[in-house]
């Protein structure tokens, strides 16, 4: 077996310990290899292409430390991502399959000359005329730190003769190529037509103008590649956290991304922090790198001292230390999921009680409907969904959002609707298509911007003030709901027929709790739009109080 796909199998076999996301990546690979080359997914791996970049790698030679003078040997966790980028490719094209890679790596795992070893590669070896290589970061100092590594290989490795080196330049005449470090205080971006660029730490950029421009310019290129590179943050608000956010999203298989590659070397956060054995797990290149002495000492220290031991967390365990996790199972989500049509779905449960819950939230964003069924015997709660946004702004959002707006639209779960806001009509309308196929027993909203649809629903569609009521977004209104549903849902009790929209929610949700226990999900602190999660929460709401209220009028009526 090659080493990439060893390097999988030893991951997720529990050979070489490693955190969750890490055997994703690894997970995904080996998913990636049973169907490469069938429908719907035009990628195969070619070894050829990945060991030809591991001999070029293994050429260079280290220029510090101990290892000076020594060529460079790759470790099997760096031909598994390296080997991933270089070998996977469209089976008709024979381009890179990989336009975007995210490497999340703590301290001393080697980030920096790997990085310098790709761009290298990719800029003068990888047969693209006239490569324009660029190492960016928030400022140029840092941009050419990965760039130096790459002038000191060049130097120390013998390529000096085909690469010719300056100060801030390395460039190759026969191809007209050329390597440059590149910050945002640069007093200009125009006119660059990017092949292969590097993102350094990316947890330290404070916004992401840079960033865009770079993507957007290589729109020229066949095979541009986008490398970053960084460990742990500690503001989960901020490009490197949404990059994390994003990656832990495709490696979850809540976004489908194809084109990017996420690979996280973590601790997971129920692990012992002390333990050397989370040392490992963590680092993939312990005992090679990564020093296990360094890091005892280093846990010594930060046991007596509080900001020592968030500082060893982030950068040694990689853990974002003052990220809010989110409040809900994705597994659990994944779990309780059916596959029915739409038509099975709403057929299975004709005339079955339900409730409704709207969330208003912007009409320039997200509109979400849900109608929920509780449980009955031998099922658990369904919800069926229904999700608007405006058609004019969809491109725009999907990119703020980076979640794949126009992909659900295309399958059905998301609608849009005409212009830039959405009209709330369309609330009313769904309403009346499913009143005689369920039995609607209340309907609730989150009373902020609802009376002009409150009002219509009651004077004009005939629903009793009974049966349209308000649901508070507090801790008094909320709170039993919200903590109902995640327990349905860690349960594997919920199921919405697969929605990848409210899927992606689920996995956006971040809870806030109170001196009492009780939960709120809250879109403030959440990381993307939740707005499908909240409605279906709002309708459980309803269909934990009736019982509660009905119980109440009997005693009423007996006394």
């Amino acid at each position: 077996m090659n080493a990439v796909d060893q390097y999988a199998r030893d991951v997720i076999a529990g050979t070489v310990p490693a955190g969750k996301y890490h055997r994703l990546s690894c997970a995904r690979h080996v998913k990636d290899r049973a169907r490469q080359g069938s429908a719907g997914f035009p990628w195969v791996f070619d070894l050829a292409r990945a060991e030809r970049f591991f001999r070029f790698a293994e050429k260079l030679k280290h220029y510090k430390g101990e290892w000076a003078g020594q060529p460079i040997r790759l470790q099997p966790y760096q031909k598994f991502r390296l080997g991933s980028i270089f070998g996977w490719v469209h089976a008709e094209t024979g381009l890179r399959r990989f336009r975007h890679s995210y490497h999340e790596l703590p301290r001393k795992n080697g980030k920096s000359l790997e990085a310098a070893t790709v761009m290298l590669y990719l800029t003068f070896f990888d047969g693209e005329a006239g490569a324009e290589g660029y190492t960016i970061a928030t400022k140029r100092d840092q941009a050419k730190l990965v760039f130096n590594d790459a002038k000191k290989l060049v130097e120390k490795s013998g390529l000096k003769e085909r690469i010719a080196v300056r100060v801030a330049n390395l460039h190759r005449h026969d191809t007209s190529s050329k390597l440059e470090p590149l910050g945002a205080d640069h007093d200009s971006t125009d006119g660059l037509n990017p092949s292969a660029i590097c993102g350094d730490e990316l947890h330290a950029y404070k916004e992401r103008g840079l960033i865009d421009v770079m993507e957007t310019a290589t729109g020229a290129r066949q095979q541009p590649h986008f490398l970053k590179i960084t460990t742990a943050g500690d503001n989960p608000v901020s490009v490197g956290g949404d990059e994390h956010d994003y990656a832990c999203k495709v490696l979850d298989g809540i976004l489908v991304d194809e084109t990017y590659f996420a690979f996280i070397a973590h601790a997971d956060p129920d692990d012992d922090w002390q333990s050397m054995e989370t040392a490992r797990k963590a680092n993939p290149n312990y005992g090679v790198s990564v020093n296990p002495e360094d890091l005892a000492s280093k846990v010594v220290k930060a046991q007596g001292i509080p900001s020592a031991a968030a500082t060893y967390k982030q950068k040694h365990l990689n853990l974002w230390v003052n990220a809010t996790a989110p409040c809900l199972s994705v597994d659990g989500w994944r779990k309780g999921q059916s596959n029915l049509t739409l038509e099975a779905f709403v057929h299975a449960l004709e005339h079955e009680p339900c409730f409704v819950g709207i969330d208003l939230a912007s009409k320039i964003d997200l509109c979400a409907l849900s109608f929920v069924f509780p449980p009955a015997p031998g099922r658990g709660w369904k919800l069926l969904q229904h999700v608007w946004t405006p058609d004019e702004t969809l491109k725009d959002r999907a990119h703020r959002d980076r979640a794949p707006y126009g992909a659900w639209e295309a399958q059905g779960w998301l609608t849009t609707t005409p212009g830039t806001s959405i009209n709330h009509r369309v609330i009313r309308e769904t309403i009346a298509k499913y009143r005689t196929v369920f039995d609607i027993e209340r309907i609730g909203f989150d009373p902020w911007h609802a009376d002009k649809l409150i009002d219509e629903l009651i004077e004009e569609d005939g629903f009793s003030k009974e049966q349209v009521l308000d649901v508070p977004q507090t801790f008094a209104g909320m709170s039993s709901a919200c903590l109902h549903m995640q327990a349905e849902i860690l349960g594997g009790n919920v199921d919405a027929r697969g929605c990848p929209v409210t899927a992606w929610a689920v996995s956006n949700t971040v809870g806030q709790r109170d001196g009492k226990d009780n939960l709120m999900f809250v879109k403030g602190k959440s990381r993307g739009r939740i707005d499908p999660m909240i409605a279906p929460t709002i309708a459980m709401a309803l269909a934990l109080r009736m019982p509660v209220e009905r119980e109440a009028s009997l005693l009423a009526e007996w006394v």
